[in-house]
Parts: C-alpha cells; sequence; structure tokens
C-alpha cells in the first residue's frame, strides 16, 4: 500500500510551487532551452501528503510537491518536499523506456520511467507517483505517446533479414 496520498492537477510552469518554478527556470536559462512556458506542451502538479507518522517516519517528508513537464524531445520532473531539497531531473525522450502504473487495490498511479537521465553514465530506474485524477491520466498518456513516436518499432522477421540486420 502507498504511504501517500496524491491529488494531481493540470497547470502550467507559472502556476508550479515557487520552489519547483525556480528550478525550472534555472534548468531552462543553464541549458538554453528558451522559455518554459512556450516549450512545454503539457505541465502537472502532484501534491503527496503521507498517510500516517510515526517513529518510523520521523524524517520523512510529510508533504511532496512533484512537478512533471512535457516537452517536444524531453521530460523534466522536479520534486520538493517539506524537509528535502528540490531536485530536478531531466530525461531525453529518446533515451527513455516509460511505463504507467495503475494499482486499483492502493490507488497508487504514476510513471514508471528507465533509462538514461541527465548526466547518467548508467541506466536508472525511477517512479513519479501521481494521483487518480484525469489529469494525471493525461499526462501519462501523453509521455506513453510521446516516447512512443520517438522510437519506431523495432523490425522484425523478413524486413529485417532484407536490410541485412
Amino acid at each position: 500500500m502507498t504511504d501517500y496520498n496524491r491529488a494531481t492537477r493540470e497547470c502550467s510552469v507559472s502556476q508550479l510551487q515557487t520552489e519547483l518554478r525556480q528550478a525550472v527556470q534555472n534548468y531552462f536559462r543553464e541549458q538554453a532551452l528558451g522559455n518554459p512556458e512556450t516549450e512545454t506542451l503539457l505541465c502537472c502538479e502532484t501534491v503527496s501528503t503521507r498517510k500516517g507518522s510515526g517513529w518510523l517516519n520521523s524524517g520523512a517528508d510529510q508533504t511532496i510537491h512533484t512537478g512533471m513537464l512535457l516537452g517536444a524531445e524531453w521530460l523534466i520532473w522536479v520534486r520538493k518536499g517539506d524537509r528535502s531539497d528540490t531536485v530536478l531531473t531531466a530525461a531525453n525522450l529518446k533515451e527513455i523506456q516509460v511505463k504507467i502504473h495503475a494499482s486499483f487495490v492502493n490507488r497508487d498511479h504514476g510513471l514508471e520511467i528507465a533509462g538514461f537521465v541527465r548526466h547518467s553514465k548508467n541506466r536508472v530506474r525511477g517512479y513519479v507517483g501521481m494521483g487518480p485524477e484525469p489529469a494525471a491520466q493525461k499526462f501519462c498518456a501523453e509521455v506513453e505517446k510521446a516516447v512512443a513516436s520517438l522510437k519506431p518499432p523495432a523490425e522484425k522477421g523478413f524486413a529485417r533479414w532484407w536490410r541485412g540486420g
């Protein structure tokens, strides 16, 4: 069972929580990516609130804000907890695989992401938790569609043999 209750809303980059928006703006400036408002095709923000507290969770974030941005060739997710620092992760859509995760048992939804992110030299695997709202479902579907459109399926059988593959 997930440890968080999550709620996701679609928003513009300018409507992201202050620390998330600032991290995105800094990243765009450092990478010379242009204006985040105009370069972002779809943006969402998820607020995750820890379900319970106790001595095991005493150092853990009770509330986490996560912003997710989809561009034509990239995916960015940035998170900030009430006790943890802001962390921004970016990936080229050509270098990742995504899988939509939806569990009706514990109402956990989100994106499983695997591949090369930002400056990693090895493949990494991660999970971006989202709420069950239509905005989250739309965002996940659009990311999955964008990744698939940049990676045509591998040729199989006779076509592959004919081309010498």
